[in-house]
């Protein structure tokens, strides 16, 4: 996922930065709307949601707390193509894509955010830096076999050939000096798919993925370094760029030479 391949299997890609709450965010807007024009994100939208606020304590005083409903905004800025899409609420900045290029066309892109959304709101500290890459691996050729592309820590046993599969998940979780790295492998048959939390993006995915079907595995990996520190742009990057590093490691030890080759 550094260098760029030409038949790269990433298909989504997710950052996220979350920071001190500003709770009068709508005021902002206008003039962060006016600056992500100027960085060629067009699209704009509000979205209103609600959502179920469970207390830590489900008792107070030996009477159960019920849980409060609580409305909430986020924002959306997005390109010209419907491809990539900046999330912002209260507390958070997300960047996702389905047009991945190199990490550092992508980085360079959240930083551009972060960066406008700092000139306007003058952020105090980050909480969280998530990375997440979800990467398809797809056979293609005639007589080409799944296990060719995974090494056999992670196929489990749904490529043994007993009867119908419907799906079969590996999971890794590790902690590392950039921070905390989960590894998913997720074998199943059909079209290709996004995770329940991710469905809702509005986000279209290249074709060349979805207009496959059949037996397939989606590499899921998601890095992220949980802790509160003083906002700076700079060491965000830095934050960022490690994950990747340790993303980049955890799917190399995931695939085959095989795939690499396939995918160069």
């Amino acid at each position: 996922m550094g260098n760029k391949l030409s038949n790269a299997p990433v298909y989504y890609t997710v950052a996220q930065v979350q920071f001190n709450p500003v709770l009068d965010l709508d005021g902002y807007i206008p003039a962060i709307q006016s600056r992500m024009r100027e960085v060629y994100f067009p699209d704009f939208k509000k979205e209103v949601f609600q959502r179920l606020d469970f207390p830590v304590l489900g008792t107070q005083q030996g009477q159960m707390v019920p849980p409060t409903l609580t409305t909430q905004s986020r924002y959306l800025f997005g390109d010209m193509l419907g491809r990539t899409v900046f999330l912002l609420e209260s507390n958070a900045l997300t960047l996702q894509t389905t047009a991945y290029d190199t990490f550092e066309t992508f980085s360079k892109t959240l930083m551009a955010g972060l960066g406008i959304l700092h000139s306007a709101l003058r952020l105090d500290f980050v909480e969280r830096i998530g990375l997440r890459y979800l990467d398809a691996v797809q056979p293609s050729k005639e007589g080409e076999s799944l296990r060719e592309f995974l090494v056999p820590e992670v196929q489990g046993l749904a490529l043994r050939g007993q009867g119908t599969l419907q799906q079969s998940i590996s999971e890794t979780s590790l902690a590392t000096s950039a921070g905390q790295l989960i590894s998913r492998v997720v074998v199943r048959n059909g079209q290709l798919g996004l995770p329940m939390e991710l469905s809702g993006a509005p986000l279209t995915i290249d074709p060349r993925f979805t207009q496959r079907e059949g037996l397939h595995a989606i590499v899921d990996t998601d890095a992220s370094f949980a802790h509160r520190e003083a906002f700076d742009l700079p060491n965000v990057e830095v934050r960022l760029t490690a994950l990747h590093d340790e993303i980049v490691t955890s799917f190399s030890g995931t695939v085959t030479d095989y795939a690499r080759a396939a995918w160069a």
